[in-house]
């Protein structure tokens, strides 16, 4: 064998490896994510009438008196405003974003692991601090000081803000996990 011929082996060599780890990597293009799969999948949407009912049922309202609207995020997230006017007992306003962007997990505990860390930093005490909910999807977290859960089926990353909701004691962390567990379901 030749010196020239070990050159362009090895060149070809080289090439090829880097073609197979670019085509595993991905490109740096983004393509838009279809729709479709998640409600072939069994996936709820965001505004998921079962959403609706959960609310409804919670807040001791008729499923009629919510109002969903559905819109997308800035970053493409699905997701619906649930609102209810109570004359008596003030206003409903709850919030759920379904992220299906990549590492679903990853950036639930990311996030967790930032917001705790600003909590301590800005001094706001331990009424601020995450709170973990055990037994809803592969991890959920309560944030009170954001009235706001999240929690992920390792596919979507759910989130879901309680932006006004009458007051009492956990009131709105109980509200916002029965409100998960529909968006959970079917989600294997």
């Amino acid at each position: 064998m030749r010196l020239g011929d070990r050159r362009v082996r090895a060149t070809v060599a080289v090439a090829l490896g880097a073609s197979i780890v670019a085509v595993a990597c991905g490109t740096t293009q983004r393509t838009p994510q279809s729709p479709g799969p998640h409600a072939a999948s069994g996936r709820a949407s965001a505004c998921d009438a079962r959403g609706t009912t959960v609310l409804a049922r919670a807040a001791g309202i008729g499923v009629a008196s919510l109002t969903r609207s559905p819109f997308t995020e800035a970053d493409g997230a699905a997701s619906c405003r649930f609102t209810a006017r109570r004359p008596l007992a003030g206003r409903l306003d709850v919030v759920v974003e379904l992220d299906s962007q990549p590492q679903a997990y990853y950036r639930l505990e990311r996030g967790t692991v930032e917001y705790a860390q600003n909590v301590i930093w800005d001094h706001e005490g331990e009424r601020a601090y995450p709170l973990d909910i055990p037994h809803l999807g592969l991890d959920a977290d309560w944030f009170p000081a954001e009235s706001e859960l999240e929690t992920t089926d390792g596919v979507r990353l759910i989130t879901i803000v309680v932006a006004a909701f009458p007051a009492g004691e956990g009131a709105r962390e109980r509200m916002a996990t029965g409100l998960a567990k529909v968006y959970l379901r079917n989600a294997r």
